[in-house]
């Protein structure tokens, strides 16, 4: 039920464009929409008018909203774009770190350029081709121009001025130009950088004539391995060449977006066009997303080409997004400084293409719905029946604790941070505990729950937000030490344990633990962060041992940073490297027989 406050609020709201921030009861920014009238698009959530699944569950969890008025629409656009990377509301669209792609980077401000794969492409004036996610594979693009053009693929730092006394033994065979051993050949090499760049816009005129040139060359020199491997690239570049959409010209460069709505989630399909060819193209689905066709697709939009900054001529759209077409072409032009073009066909090959895209959104959608509806039963479905059990009405944030050492030794915490049922990385945190001695658990639980309450009550930066529930291992014992740090800061933060060996939940209010049955979501959700909390401290702890380790290595009279790694990668632990014989030490790479005696000698003298 939509409070008095609420509905005063949007009375007042004036008939001008600027963004509206919603916020829940603990106010978190959970929505950030833009408005042509701010007051006509508000109302619409807080009327009695029908609403979808997902507009009924942001409403339910609104307690107040703010807004913020704009110049015009385009300043709206933009601000509803800086306000959504700043807050990453819960109900809007957020490309998500692991949703990355493969991309071709080539910095030209780099003196001899690499031709580089790259997933999360930083935004330093680099040339970007891609991504590459279906049709044309990566490998395949990859190895067509290391065949073609005899360019470098090392990391040799010509920053320096350091030159190479000699070539390495790709340039003494002709597959470099080994401009690291001769610096007067800057001009070819940067000519054959401009051909793979016209390549990679799509010109394969050159590439193939020299493919079938270093396919006699090799063919003649009895290398018939590397002849085939050369037709066979020949062979994918016919095949992508059969995928050019005869209609467009060669210098195309468009982008499709089209939105299928469902009721549960909705579905965005990028189709990509470089030189008359489709690349590739990518569903992105909306899960919990809130608004419109025009309203998602528009968000959407902006946060992608935030993210990749790799702007095409045209980007193609429905009709739906008629009305936003020449924001966009602003938003986009002000933010990148370069000018694209909003299409929107009603016949030809462009129409077919946008059918195309909503047809795969489509597929998509149909063939996913098994894998959502289990997504939602891990996730939503048993915070529900969580929230149930624990009689609180809302698990939106749930940490997990745990403990890790061995024999009392780096004694170490972990804190990680569960988010709609999922885990949040970027919110984990690391604690080396400071207070105790020797091997208790309790005591160094005791202490890293007083500094997550103390910073929080505080409001130390990086742990600010309040949990919703605390999760620990172990059984009453671990429960009621961690929960009287709770109630000395004042705080009303529920606190629950797992024990591992029957799975029982035991809880501040009663000494007799429940048991769920083992195919309860709501089980299985404290499982996963039961087992996260326990694998992240351990892998602190290991990394903590192992900078120990060579730390003390890097000591010994010789041995750097390099060898010290070697040695680590080799043996694993301490007692490894302790027990090894010389002999061992020496079969690492940089490492002689006199030195491993001397690495030997060293380590047992400490």
């Amino acid at each position: 039920m939509v409070s008095q406050k609420i509905h005063e609020k949007v009375a007042l709201l004036p008939m001008k464009p600027g963004v509206y921030i919603m916020k829940d009861s603990s106010g978190t920014v959970i929505y950030v929409g833009k408005a042509k009238k701010l007051k006509n698009r508000v109302k619409t959530y807080f009327d009695a008018s029908k609403k979808t699944i997902k507009t009924y569950n942001l409403v339910s969890n609104v307690d107040d909203f703010e807004y913020i008025l704009t110049n015009s629409e385009l300043d709206a656009f933009s601000l509803e774009s800086n306000l959504i990377k700043k807050y990453k509301p819960k109900y809007n669209i957020l490309l998500k770190d692991d949703k990355s792609f493969p991309y071709i980077k080539i910095n030209l401000k780099e003196r001899f350029p690499r031709v580089q794969v790259v997933r999360r492409p930083k935004k330093d004036g680099s040339l970007l081709f891609g991504p590459y996610v279906t049709g044309v594979r990566i490998t395949e693009v990859m190895n067509l121009i290391k065949w073609a053009w005899p360019i470098r693929w090392c990391n040799h730092n010509f920053d320096n001025g350091k030159m190479m006394p000699r070539p390495c033994l790709h340039g003494e065979i002709g597959d470099c130009i080994a401009p690291c051993a001769y610096a007067s050949r800057e001009e070819e090499y940067m000519d054959a950088i401009k051909s793979v760049i016209n390549f990679l816009n799509g010109d394969n005129k050159e590439i193939k004539e020299r493919l079938k040139v270093r396919m006699k060359e090799k063919a003649d020199r009895m290398l018939f391995e590397d002849a085939l491997e050369i037709k066979n690239l020949l062979y994918a570049l016919d095949k992508m060449d059969s995928e050019l959409i005869t209609s467009l010209t060669t210098d195309t460069a468009i982008d499709v977006f089209d939105i299928y709505m469902g009721e549960e989630f909705s579905v965005i399909n990028v189709m990509k066009i470089r030189g008359g060819k489709n690349i590739g193209q990518f569903n992105y689905p909306l899960e919990d997303a809130v608004g419109s066709e025009s309203e998602l697709l528009s968000s959407f939009i902006s946060s992608y080409y935030d993210e990749s900054g790799e702007l095409p001529k045209e980007i193609v759209l429905p009709e739906v997004l008629k009305e936003e077409g020449t924001i966009l072409e602003n938003f986009l032009f002000e933010k990148f400084a370069k000018k694209v073009k909003a299409v929107f066909p009603v016949k030809g090959v462009k129409k077919q293409l946008l059918e195309s895209t909503l047809s795969n959104a489509k597929e998509f959608a149909e063939n996913s719905r098994d894998k959502f509806e289990r997504h939602k039963k891990l996730t939503k479905d048993a915070i529900a029946e969580l929230c149930e059990i624990l009689h609180v009405k809302s698990l939106n944030r749930i940490e997990g604790y745990d403990i890790s050492n061995i024999s009392g030794t780096n004694n170490v915490a972990s804190m990680v941070v569960f988010e709609d049922g999922e885990p949040n990385k970027s919110e984990y945190r690391k604690f080396k505990i400071k207070t105790v001695e020797g091997a208790n658990d309790f005591a160094c639980m005791n202490e890293t729950l007083r500094r997550r309450i103390e910073s929080f009550v505080s409001g130390q930066k990086n742990f600010e937000k309040r949990p919703d529930l605390i999760l620990i291992d172990g059984g009453l014992g671990q429960l009621h030490s961690a929960r009287d740090v709770i109630l000395e800061h004042g705080l009303d933060i529920p606190v629950i344990s797992l024990a591992k060996k029957e799975e029982e939940i035991y809880v501040s209010s009663s000494s007799v633990p429940l048991t769920l049955p083992r195919s309860s979501y709501a089980l299985r959700l404290l499982q996963r962060v039961r087992d996260e909390s326990h694998r992240f401290a351990v892998y602190y702890h290991r990394n903590l041992r192992g900078q120990s380790v060579s730390s003390f290595l890097e000591s010994i009279n010789g041995v750097g940073k390099v060898l010290s790694t070697k040695i680590w990668k080799k043996f694993k632990t301490k007692e490894n490297i302790f027990n090894a014989k010389p002999e061992e030490f020496s079969e690492i790479e940089g490492i002689s027989q006199q030195r491993a005696i001397e690495i030997y000698n060293s380590i047992h003298n400490s």
